[in-house]
Protein backbone atom coordinates (compact mmCIF):
# COMPACT_ATOMS: atom_id res chain seq x y z
CA UNK A 1 0.00 0.00 0.00
CA UNK A 2 1.40 3.40 -0.98
CA UNK A 3 2.00 6.03 1.68
CA UNK A 4 -1.14 7.93 2.55
CA UNK A 5 -1.26 11.66 1.84
CA UNK A 6 -3.15 14.13 3.99
CA UNK A 7 -5.16 16.65 1.99
CA UNK A 8 -6.83 19.75 3.41
CA UNK A 9 -10.49 20.27 2.52
CA UNK A 10 -10.92 23.54 4.40
CA UNK A 11 -10.50 24.91 7.89
CA UNK A 12 -9.75 22.05 10.25
CA UNK A 13 -11.12 19.33 7.98
CA UNK A 14 -8.84 16.96 6.09
CA UNK A 15 -9.04 13.64 4.33
CA UNK A 16 -6.73 10.84 3.23
CA UNK A 17 -7.65 9.64 -0.28
CA UNK A 18 -7.53 5.91 -0.82
CA UNK A 19 -9.63 2.82 -1.54
CA UNK A 20 -11.72 4.16 1.34
CA UNK A 21 -11.48 7.91 1.90
CA UNK A 22 -10.64 8.58 5.55
CA UNK A 23 -11.75 11.85 7.13
CA UNK A 24 -10.03 13.86 9.86
CA UNK A 25 -11.29 16.78 11.86
CA UNK A 26 -8.69 18.41 14.12
CA UNK A 27 -9.95 20.28 17.18
CA UNK A 28 -7.11 21.90 19.15
CA UNK A 29 -4.77 19.04 18.30
CA UNK A 30 -7.35 16.34 18.97
CA UNK A 31 -8.23 14.26 15.91
CA UNK A 32 -11.67 12.87 15.17
CA UNK A 33 -11.04 10.19 12.56
CA UNK A 34 -13.91 9.30 10.22
CA UNK A 35 -13.45 5.59 9.47
CA UNK A 36 -10.08 3.86 9.77
CA UNK A 37 -9.38 2.14 6.45
CA UNK A 38 -9.47 -1.47 5.39
CA UNK A 39 -6.80 -3.15 7.53
CA UNK A 40 -4.03 -2.89 10.13
CA UNK A 41 -1.64 -1.44 7.55
CA UNK A 42 -4.06 1.41 6.87
CA UNK A 43 -4.33 2.03 10.61
CA UNK A 44 -0.55 2.10 10.94
CA UNK A 45 -0.19 4.69 8.16
CA UNK A 46 -2.96 6.87 9.61
CA UNK A 47 -1.30 6.67 13.03
CA UNK A 48 2.01 7.77 11.50
CA UNK A 49 0.36 10.86 9.98
CA UNK A 50 -1.21 11.78 13.32
CA UNK A 51 2.01 11.31 15.33
CA UNK A 52 4.18 13.23 12.83
CA UNK A 53 1.99 16.28 13.38
CA UNK A 54 1.97 16.00 17.15
CA UNK A 55 -1.77 15.37 17.23
CA UNK A 56 -3.74 13.10 19.54
CA UNK A 57 -6.30 10.62 18.24
CA UNK A 58 -9.37 11.40 20.34
CA UNK A 59 -11.97 9.25 18.56
CA UNK A 60 -12.61 7.06 15.56
CA UNK A 61 -16.11 7.62 14.21
CA UNK A 62 -17.23 4.60 12.22
CA UNK A 63 -19.86 5.55 9.67
CA UNK A 64 -20.85 1.88 9.50
CA UNK A 65 -19.41 -1.51 10.26
CA UNK A 66 -18.29 -2.87 6.88
CA UNK A 67 -14.79 -4.30 7.15
CA UNK A 68 -13.19 -1.78 4.78
CA UNK A 69 -14.30 1.06 7.08
CA UNK A 70 -13.26 -0.42 10.43
CA UNK A 71 -10.14 -2.38 9.45
CA UNK A 72 -7.73 0.01 11.18
CA UNK A 73 -9.77 0.27 14.39
CA UNK A 74 -8.01 -2.37 16.45
CA UNK A 75 -4.48 -1.14 15.69
CA UNK A 76 -5.34 2.51 16.32
CA UNK A 77 -7.30 1.85 19.50
CA UNK A 78 -4.41 -0.15 20.93
CA UNK A 79 -1.88 2.49 19.85
CA UNK A 80 -3.73 5.59 21.06
CA UNK A 81 -6.27 4.27 23.61
CA UNK A 82 -8.82 6.25 21.61
CA UNK A 83 -12.58 6.16 21.82
CA UNK A 84 -14.66 4.64 19.04
CA UNK A 85 -18.14 5.92 18.17
CA UNK A 86 -20.79 4.23 16.05
CA UNK A 87 -24.55 4.01 15.70
CA UNK A 88 -26.39 1.51 17.89
CA UNK A 89 -27.20 -1.13 15.26
CA UNK A 90 -23.70 -1.13 13.79
CA UNK A 91 -21.94 -1.75 17.12
CA UNK A 92 -22.36 -5.56 17.26
CA UNK A 93 -20.65 -5.92 13.87
CA UNK A 94 -17.70 -3.76 15.02
CA UNK A 95 -17.21 -5.62 18.27
CA UNK A 96 -17.92 -9.04 16.72
CA UNK A 97 -16.78 -8.69 13.08
CA UNK A 98 -17.52 -12.35 12.35
CA UNK A 99 -21.17 -11.23 12.18
CA UNK A 100 -20.59 -9.57 8.79
CA UNK A 101 -19.82 -12.73 6.75
CA UNK A 102 -22.58 -14.53 8.68
CA UNK A 103 -25.05 -11.77 7.84
CA UNK A 104 -24.09 -11.59 4.17
CA UNK A 105 -24.05 -15.35 3.70
CA UNK A 106 -27.25 -15.93 5.70
CA UNK A 107 -25.77 -18.79 7.73
CA UNK A 108 -22.51 -20.17 9.00
CA UNK A 109 -19.94 -18.74 6.58
CA UNK A 110 -17.55 -20.83 4.54
CA UNK A 111 -13.82 -20.21 4.88
CA UNK A 112 -13.39 -18.37 1.56
CA UNK A 113 -15.35 -15.38 2.84
CA UNK A 114 -13.61 -15.19 6.23
CA UNK A 115 -10.93 -12.70 5.25
CA UNK A 116 -10.15 -9.03 5.87
CA UNK A 117 -12.29 -7.84 2.96
CA UNK A 118 -15.43 -9.05 4.78
CA UNK A 119 -14.21 -9.54 8.35
CA UNK A 120 -12.11 -6.99 10.25
CA UNK A 121 -10.41 -7.43 13.63
CA UNK A 122 -12.60 -6.62 16.67
CA UNK A 123 -12.50 -3.28 18.48
CA UNK A 124 -14.44 -1.78 21.39
CA UNK A 125 -17.08 0.88 20.80
CA UNK A 126 -17.15 3.41 23.65
CA UNK A 127 -19.70 5.92 22.34
CA UNK A 128 -23.17 5.32 20.91
CA UNK A 129 -23.92 7.91 18.22
CA UNK A 130 -27.32 8.88 16.83
CA UNK A 131 -28.55 11.04 13.96
CA UNK A 132 -29.18 14.62 15.03
CA UNK A 133 -26.52 14.49 17.75
CA UNK A 134 -23.63 16.96 18.03
CA UNK A 135 -20.43 15.34 19.24
CA UNK A 136 -19.44 17.14 22.42
CA UNK A 137 -17.70 20.47 21.94
CA UNK A 138 -16.22 19.47 18.58
CA UNK A 139 -19.19 20.78 16.61
CA UNK A 140 -19.33 17.60 14.54
CA UNK A 141 -22.87 16.72 13.55
CA UNK A 142 -24.14 13.15 13.14
CA UNK A 143 -26.33 12.67 10.06
CA UNK A 144 -28.44 9.59 9.36
CA UNK A 145 -27.64 8.10 5.94
CA UNK A 146 -29.38 4.71 5.95
CA UNK A 147 -29.70 2.31 3.06
CA UNK A 148 -26.26 0.99 2.19
CA UNK A 149 -26.00 -0.83 5.49
CA UNK A 150 -28.15 -1.24 8.55
CA UNK A 151 -27.70 2.09 10.35
CA UNK A 152 -25.10 4.13 8.48
CA UNK A 153 -24.27 7.68 9.51
CA UNK A 154 -22.40 10.59 7.97
CA UNK A 155 -20.43 13.37 9.64
CA UNK A 156 -20.91 17.11 9.12
CA UNK A 157 -17.92 19.22 10.15
CA UNK A 158 -18.14 22.89 11.23
CA UNK A 159 -16.29 23.72 7.98
CA UNK A 160 -19.39 22.80 5.95
CA UNK A 161 -18.05 19.44 4.77
CA UNK A 162 -20.12 16.26 4.88
CA UNK A 163 -18.44 12.87 4.96
CA UNK A 164 -21.14 10.81 3.28
CA UNK A 165 -19.69 7.29 3.70
CA UNK A 166 -21.22 4.82 1.21
CA UNK A 167 -24.33 6.90 0.55
CA UNK A 168 -23.31 7.10 -3.11
CA UNK A 169 -20.69 5.48 -5.31
CA UNK A 170 -18.35 6.69 -8.04
CA UNK A 171 -19.15 6.38 -11.72
CA UNK A 172 -16.06 4.17 -12.10
CA UNK A 173 -17.25 1.67 -9.50
CA UNK A 174 -20.77 1.60 -10.92
CA UNK A 175 -19.54 1.07 -14.48
CA UNK A 176 -17.13 -1.64 -13.38
CA UNK A 177 -19.28 -3.61 -10.92
CA UNK A 178 -22.85 -2.47 -11.77
CA UNK A 179 -24.28 -4.10 -8.62
CA UNK A 180 -22.91 -2.21 -5.62
CA UNK A 181 -23.86 -3.50 -2.19
CA UNK A 182 -27.20 -2.26 -0.81
CA UNK A 183 -29.20 -3.38 2.19
CA UNK A 184 -32.36 -1.25 1.95
CA UNK A 185 -33.04 0.26 -1.48
CA UNK A 186 -35.90 2.45 -0.34
CA UNK A 187 -33.80 4.06 2.38
CA UNK A 188 -30.81 4.37 0.04
CA UNK A 189 -32.95 6.26 -2.49
CA UNK A 190 -34.27 8.50 0.29
CA UNK A 191 -30.70 9.20 1.34
CA UNK A 192 -29.85 10.18 -2.24
CA UNK A 193 -32.78 12.61 -2.14
CA UNK A 194 -31.44 14.06 1.11
CA UNK A 195 -27.96 14.51 -0.37
CA UNK A 196 -29.47 16.22 -3.41
CA UNK A 197 -30.82 18.90 -1.06
CA UNK A 198 -27.65 19.28 1.02
CA UNK A 199 -26.19 22.74 1.33
CA UNK A 200 -22.73 21.62 2.47
CA UNK A 201 -19.78 23.12 0.64
CA UNK A 202 -18.15 19.76 -0.12
CA UNK A 203 -19.57 16.21 0.00
CA UNK A 204 -16.99 13.45 0.51
CA UNK A 205 -18.15 9.92 -0.36
CA UNK A 206 -16.00 7.04 0.83
CA UNK A 207 -15.46 5.63 -2.66
CA UNK A 208 -15.47 8.68 -4.92
CA UNK A 209 -13.71 12.01 -5.27
CA UNK A 210 -15.10 14.87 -3.17
CA UNK A 211 -17.98 16.65 -4.90
CA UNK A 212 -17.15 20.35 -4.70
CA UNK A 213 -20.11 21.70 -6.66
CA UNK A 214 -23.85 21.15 -6.74
CA UNK A 215 -23.54 20.10 -10.38
CA UNK A 216 -20.93 17.41 -9.62
CA UNK A 217 -22.98 16.09 -6.71
CA UNK A 218 -26.24 16.01 -8.64
CA UNK A 219 -24.59 14.23 -11.57
CA UNK A 220 -23.18 11.54 -9.28
CA UNK A 221 -26.53 11.11 -7.53
CA UNK A 222 -28.24 10.65 -10.90
CA UNK A 223 -25.71 7.98 -11.91
CA UNK A 224 -26.51 6.08 -8.69
CA UNK A 225 -30.28 6.48 -9.14
CA UNK A 226 -30.20 5.45 -12.79
CA UNK A 227 -28.19 2.30 -12.11
CA UNK A 228 -30.66 1.21 -9.42
CA UNK A 229 -33.59 1.81 -11.78
CA UNK A 230 -31.78 -0.13 -14.50
CA UNK A 231 -31.12 -3.14 -12.26
CA UNK A 232 -34.75 -3.14 -11.09
CA UNK A 233 -35.84 -3.34 -14.73
CA UNK A 234 -33.33 -6.10 -15.48
CA UNK A 235 -34.68 -8.16 -12.57
CA UNK A 236 -38.28 -7.61 -13.70
CA UNK A 237 -37.34 -8.81 -17.18
CA UNK A 238 -35.55 -11.86 -15.78
CA UNK A 239 -38.61 -12.68 -13.70
CA UNK A 240 -41.04 -12.77 -16.62
CA UNK A 241 -40.70 -16.49 -15.99
CA UNK A 242 -40.53 -17.85 -12.42
CA UNK A 243 -36.93 -17.79 -11.19
CA UNK A 244 -35.23 -18.78 -7.96
CA UNK A 245 -32.85 -16.27 -6.32
CA UNK A 246 -29.81 -18.24 -7.52
CA UNK A 247 -31.17 -18.27 -11.06
CA UNK A 248 -31.73 -14.50 -10.86
CA UNK A 249 -28.18 -13.98 -9.58
CA UNK A 250 -26.77 -16.09 -12.40
CA UNK A 251 -28.83 -14.26 -15.03
CA UNK A 252 -27.79 -10.83 -13.70
CA UNK A 253 -24.10 -11.79 -13.64
CA UNK A 254 -24.42 -13.10 -17.19
CA UNK A 255 -26.19 -9.91 -18.30
CA UNK A 256 -23.45 -7.67 -16.88
CA UNK A 257 -20.58 -10.09 -17.67
CA UNK A 258 -19.51 -10.17 -14.03
CA UNK A 259 -16.78 -12.53 -12.90
CA UNK A 260 -17.67 -14.31 -9.69
CA UNK A 261 -15.37 -14.82 -6.71
CA UNK A 262 -16.60 -16.09 -3.36
CA UNK A 263 -16.71 -12.56 -1.92
CA UNK A 264 -18.46 -11.15 -4.98
CA UNK A 265 -21.03 -13.95 -4.92
CA UNK A 266 -21.86 -13.17 -1.30
CA UNK A 267 -22.14 -9.42 -1.86
CA UNK A 268 -24.09 -9.71 -5.11
CA UNK A 269 -26.34 -12.42 -3.71
CA UNK A 270 -27.20 -10.40 -0.61
CA UNK A 271 -27.83 -7.29 -2.73
CA UNK A 272 -30.04 -9.14 -5.22
CA UNK A 273 -32.16 -10.37 -2.31
CA UNK A 274 -32.48 -6.76 -1.18
CA UNK A 275 -33.66 -5.82 -4.68
CA UNK A 276 -36.20 -8.64 -4.56
CA UNK A 277 -37.51 -7.40 -1.22
CA UNK A 278 -37.79 -3.84 -2.57
CA UNK A 279 -39.54 -4.88 -5.78
CA UNK A 280 -41.94 -7.14 -3.90
CA UNK A 281 -42.79 -4.27 -1.55
CA UNK A 282 -43.50 -2.09 -4.61
CA UNK A 283 -45.70 -4.91 -6.01
CA UNK A 284 -43.55 -5.19 -9.14
CA UNK A 285 -42.76 -8.85 -8.49
CA UNK A 286 -44.29 -11.58 -6.33
CA UNK A 287 -43.30 -14.92 -4.85
CA UNK A 288 -44.68 -18.27 -5.91
CA UNK A 289 -43.85 -21.74 -4.57
CA UNK A 290 -42.69 -24.10 -7.32
CA UNK A 291 -40.87 -27.45 -7.26
CA UNK A 292 -39.91 -27.14 -3.57
CA UNK A 293 -38.45 -23.68 -4.15
CA UNK A 294 -39.56 -20.10 -3.61
CA UNK A 295 -39.51 -18.40 -7.00
CA UNK A 296 -40.09 -14.84 -8.12
CA UNK A 297 -42.37 -13.68 -10.92
CA UNK A 298 -43.01 -10.21 -12.35
CA UNK A 299 -46.52 -8.91 -11.77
Amino acid sequence: MADFLLEELGGRTYYIPGPVNIGLYVDEGNVYLIDSGNDKDAGRKVGKIIRERGWNLEMIINTHSNADHIGGNQFLQKSFSCRIGASQKEIPFIEYPEFEPMFLWGGYPHRKIEHKFLQAQPSHVTDVLAAGQTLGDSGLGIVGLPGHFIDMIGINTPDGILFAADALFSEHIINKYHIFYLFDLEQFLSTLNYLDQCTGRIIVPSHALPAESREDLHALIEINRNKIAEICQVIENICKEPKSPDEIIADICSWYHLEMSSAQYVLIGSTVRSYLGYLEKKERIRTIPEAYMMKWLST
